[in-house]
């Protein structure tokens, strides 16, 4: 099943192309949270020997701090993000993977390639600059954000997107886009009317954590409460008797402390 969704997906666009590389990636099979089959190639080896391309993703601090500056919101989705993106020729034999049929490399960017999220955004940087320099241009990857402090302004600058959009040939995924909405959801933080919250979504994850049984879920308990700390007051206080569980050639220890810790957390972060 694998290899013809492969086939399939590939054959629609130029994406891929036959060769004769001294080189192979392993295709891995993965099954996406519906069940159905996702077909991947396993770029590891590679990703340990390329030099990395060190172009910055933007921060997401600085993005949610430019998010409340504004009050009508648009977000365009673009559809394989990474396969607008041409491989440089020479570069090309290094993707190369193996499947029934034959040897394939890639043509456009592949997936799973330790460069290709650098790579791409700063293509897609470059392409939208002038709307990023006027300040109501926000990308990451494969999303795009549109700031408007009306709907009238919103209108105007999602037209302005959408022909850039075009002349450029990106392809959109219009039922994962959403237009001139009061109220934006980013990286597990909603936005409206100026304010900033956890999404009910990411502080479930949190409520519904159980009582940690082993320094692994210490560890991943307060990777999930620290992520959304700016809203938790004195948080390194409070979370100081577990973060003091994690320290080196520390044995697991959950009391009274590291309970109340625990508590106090879920409950700060639910109000």
């Amino acid at each position: 099943v694998g290899f013809e969704i492969l086939k399939k997906k590939f054959s629609i666009h130029p994406i891929v192309e036959p060769c004769s590389s001294e080189y192979s990636s392993p295709v891995v099979i993965i099954r996406k949270k519906n069940a159905t089959p996702r077909v991947c190639i396993d770029y590891r080896r590679l990703n340990n020997i390329v030099v990395k391309d060190r172009f910055p993703l933007p921060l997401i601090e600085d993005i949610l701090d430019r998010l409340q500056g504004s009050r009508v919101f648009s977000t365009i989705d673009l559809k394989n993000a990474f396969f607008h993106v041409d491989v440089n020729k020479d570069s090309r034999k290094y993707t190369s993977f193996v499947i029934h049929e034959g040897q394939y490399q890639f043509l456009k960017v592949p997936f799973g390639l330790c460069n290709s999220p650098a790579v791409f955004q700063r293509y897609i940087n470059t392409i939208f600059r002038p709307l990023i320099n006027d300040g109501f241009v926000l990308p990451y990857l494969d999303d795009i954000i549109i700031l408007s402090s009306s709907f009238e302004e919103g209108i105007e600058r999602v037209k302005r997107v959408l022909s850039i959009a075009s002349e450029y040939g990106l392809q959109i995924n219009f039922n994962k886009s959403h237009f001139l909405k009061k109220r934006i959801e980013f990286f597990g933080h909603v936005i409206e009317d100026g304010k900033i919250f956890p999404s009910s979504l990411k502080t479930k994850a949190v409520l519904n954590f159980p009582e940690p049984a082993n320094l692994k879920q210490i560890h991943s308990f307060l990777g999930l409460t620290g992520y959304f700390r700016k809203f938790i007051p004195k948080y390194s206080t409070i979370a100081r008797p577990l973060s003091d569980v994690l320290k080196k050639d520390r044995k697991f220890k959950f009391g009274e402390e590291e309970r109340i810790s625990f508590n106090q957390l879920n409950l700060m972060l639910a109000e």
